[in-house]
């Protein structure tokens, strides 16, 4: 099935694209919504600017897809494949992506609100000033992952991987990090005001210089504060 083909399918009212073979196909600002490509193969689609609200892509292949500036709002992408694939500025707020792989993503000032991330894959992908507030990334893998400036206010990150994670400037007021992992990443003028550090390992942070931990429960000490700052320098 050719582009052309399954957009004159889709304009007669068929909505069922699952476990078909659609990869490469160019789709540039295509409405698309409530379609179902449940295990397609979609590697290296192009979908940017196209309308997915409540689209079905659960187990689908989106290996390099691109999907920036795409409406995602609601779409079903649980254990869905979207390694090196690039969501620049889409929306896929209330979506879910429960243990989808989003590692090497780009997901720059991706809109992730209310998602559920739940054991997602986001090793070593690019957040940089995403939205992920009230976000579930309950033992989420973000390994490596860049999140300059992003938005995790009230994000649950219980148990979740952040090891390496650059975190600098990120907001993570009201954050959930129970027993989150945080060994090297940068929390430079982060802000975690009324985060819960309960369980949460700090004494190997890689930079704290300017983070606001006001009201943080479990939060470092200033004594903590100033020998990690220490250690740090030394390295």
């Amino acid at each position: 099935m050719n582009a052309k083909e399954l957009l004159e399918s889709y304009a007669l009212g068929d909505r069922d694209f699952s476990r078909r073979s659609l990869i490469g196909l160019i789709l540039t600002g295509a409405n698309l919504s409530g379609a179902n490509f449940i295990e397609s193969d979609l590697e290296e689609i192009t979908l940017d600017i196209a309308n997915l609200e409540d689209a079905e892509l659960n187990l689908a292949n989106l290996i390099r897809a691109n999907l920036s500036g795409s409406i995602l709002i609601q779409a079903n992408l649980n254990g869905t494949i979207l390694e090196q694939a690039s969501l620049i500025g889409a929306n896929l707020s209330e979506a879910f992506l429960i243990e989808a792989d989003l590692s090497d993503a780009v997901l720059v000032e991706t809109n992730f609100s209310h998602a559920f991330l739940t054991s997602a894959n986001l090793t070593r992908s690019r957040l940089c000033r995403a939205n992920l507030s009230n976000a579930f990334l309950t033992g989420a893998c973000l390994n490596g992952a860049d999140l300059r400036g992003a938005n995790l206010t009230e994000a649950d990150l219980t148990r979740a991987n952040l090891t390496g994670a650059n975190l600098a400037g990120a907001d993570l007021s009201r954050a959930n990090l129970t027993n989150a992992k945080l060994n090297w990443a940068n929390l430079a003028n982060a802000k975690l005001t009324g985060a819960d550090l309960t369980g949460t390992y700090l004494s190997t942070l890689k930079s704290i210089e300017g983070t606001d931990f006001t009201d943080a429960r479990n939060a470092p000490n200033s004594v903590e504060l100033v020998n990690m700052e220490e250690s740090n320098s030394e390295e």
